[in-house]
Order: structure tokens, then sequence, then C-alpha cells
């Protein structure tokens, strides 16, 4: 048996230098290919990165802190005026599925879930004041 283990990383994601550009880690090589799909797309100028929303402020009880709840979306694109929420998502969890209705309650507004190319390619043709630097299908 060896005396040297493995790095195990307890969300089992892929190493970081598979999920990494332009010197970020991503979470996913799911966020890095959509990040990469849009800074392509519609340039970097368009989107940002990890927005974070509060769905409910923390609290005291009884003594105790209760933290907030915050949702932290992977990007945020701004197609003229209106502000389009993105995740890259592989797998929708039951903590997602909570945030993302406790998200669309508050802010009224939905999150665009990115999993395949095809969905990357829809999202990229129904933005209305950008202008796509390269067709999406050619990516």
């Amino acid at each position: 048996m060896s005396r040297f283990k493995k790095k195990f990383h307890k969300y089992k994601v892929s190493d970081s230098a598979k999920r990494s550009a332009d010197g970020i880690v991503f979470a996913s090589r799911l966020e890095m290919r959509v990040y990469l799909f849009l800074k392509k797309t519609i340039g970097l100028k368009n989107f940002s990165l990890q927005p974070s929303y509060e769905l409910q402020p923390g609290f005291r009880r009884n003594g105790k802190a209760i933290r907030a709840i915050k949702y932290v979306s992977d990007f945020l694109v701004k197609d003229g005026d209106e502000e389009l929420v993105v995740d890259a998502k592989g797998m929708v969890t039951p903590v997602f599925k909570i945030k993302q209705k406790m998200f669309i309650h508050k802010f009224d507004k939905d999150i665009h879930l990115l999993k395949t190319k095809k969905d990357m390619v829809n999202f990229a043709r129904s933005l209305k004041n950008i202008d796509l630097l390269v067709e999406p299908e050619s990516i």
C-alpha cells in the first residue's frame, strides 16, 4: 500500500488544470466551457462572473446568529437594459431547486440553465441587444 495518498476533493471535481481558463479556476469543466463560449460569442464586456444575490437576510434568534441565504450564479449577462442570470449545471441538486424557487420569488427573474452546447447556442440566439461576435454553431 502506498504511503502517498492522492488528493481527494469532496465534490468530485476534475483537476484544477482541466477547469482553468484565462487564469480563472472554475467549479467545473462545464462552467469553464460556458465561460469560453460566452467570451467568444458575446465578448467579455457583456457578462460578469459570479454575482451574488441575498435570498434571505441573516438574523439573530435566541442570541444566535443565523446566516443569510445567498445564491451565487455563474454569470450575469447584460442584454441591453435586461440582466440575465446564467448558471452552468450538469446536475440540478435539491438545494439548487430550493434556491431557484426563492430567487424567482424574490427577484421575479428566471435562471437560464446551460447544460449542453445546444442550450448555449439557443441562449446566445435569444439575446436581442447584443451583436454576436461569431456564429454560436461554429464554436
